[in-house]
């Protein structure tokens, strides 16, 4: 009986080795509960930026087709022009004439907006092919939408 009370007193306490391990096993746990959490919130960004940016292509293919329905002469001059970074949805300022730099960002957000323009005669009426690509740079590096789409117009 005395041999079971003697026992009893050494199991009565934790000891130091126990208290670390168990601590190490809590910031393990705790680390790699933030490890999902960070990573599912950028996967959840990443998402995000991609559904805008592809709202982006549509947008700038939807007015182009406006364009061209209000006026076709015009339309054609204007996609003579093989490159715009479209940073509104303007024939004019702040839309240039040229490819985008990195800064030309479209108003109020962090992407740019491209389209580059091919006419092409097809069965007698012009046929213009838009490619537009809109870009955006996050913590994981560069990212891109691209939508091509082809608008006949006839002068």
């Amino acid at each position: 009986m005395k041999l079971q009370i003697a026992n009893h007193k050494l199991w009565k306490g934790q000891s130091l080795f126990e208290v670390v391990v168990a601590v190490a096993v809590s910031a393990l746990m705790i680390t790699a509960i933030v490890a999902i959490a960070t990573n599912s919130i950028q996967n959840s960004s990443f998402s995000r930026d991609k559904t805008l940016a592809s709202n982006h292509v549509q947008e700038v293919h939807e007015w182009l087709r406006q364009e061209r329905d209000n006026n076709s002469a015009a339309f054609i001059a204007n996609t003579a022009i093989p490159t715009w970074c479209f940073r509104a949805l303007s024939w004019s300022a702040p839309t240039i004439q040229r490819a985008c730099y990195e800064t030309d960002y479209i108003d109020g957000t962090k992407f740019t907006r491209q389209s580059t323009f091919s006419i092409s005669l097809v069965g007698g009426k012009n046929v213009v092919r838009v490619d537009t690509t809109v870009s955006w740079t996050d913590a994981k590096g560069a990212h891109q939408v691209n939508g091509i789409t082809d608008l006949s117009a006839s002068q």
